[in-house]
């Protein structure tokens, strides 16, 4: 069982070098095998699904080289019985290509397994997302 204080430091320090826009050292620290999900629709694919492998790495770096999170703060809450963190995110997001700013908050759900962390689940206002990043339009 990973320690309340390890599994907050590892996810701060995740958040960290994510916010900085380093691709690499963030799938570092996620380690082999770990799973991504964003909640929503089916039409929000391949985030919508969950990803791992090649597949994981693909949306994971797509996700960072197009979102800047360096201007959110985060508040991490821990359940060491469930080896599982949740943290609360907001402030401004800026979508990077568009250069598209707004407010917004979201969650990420973060599980753990022997002291890695196995599984994300990001629940984020999806229709903002997908409108910002023109996968869909809303007339």
């Amino acid at each position: 069982m990973t320690a309340k204080h390890d599994m907050k430091k590892l996810v701060e320090e995740m958040y960290a070098v994510r916010d900085r826009g380093d691709v690499e050292g963030t799938l570092a620290l996620l380690g082999e095998g770990c799973t991504f999900r964003m909640v929503g629709n089916i039409r929000l694919a391949p985030f919508s699904t969950e990803s791992s492998g090649h597949a994981f790495r693909q949306a994971i770096t797509q996700l960072i080289t197009v979102w800047d999170l360096s201007k959110i703060r985060t508040a991490i809450y821990v359940d060491e019985d469930e080896q599982m963190v949740f943290a609360h995110r907001e402030g401004e997001v800026r979508h990077i290509p568009s250069g598209v700013s707004f407010q917004t908050e979201f969650v990420d759900k973060i599980h753990f397994q022997d002291g890695k962390l196995v599984k994300i689940v990001e629940f984020v206002d999806t229709l903002q997302v997908a409108e910002t990043s023109q996968i869909i339009q809303i007339a």
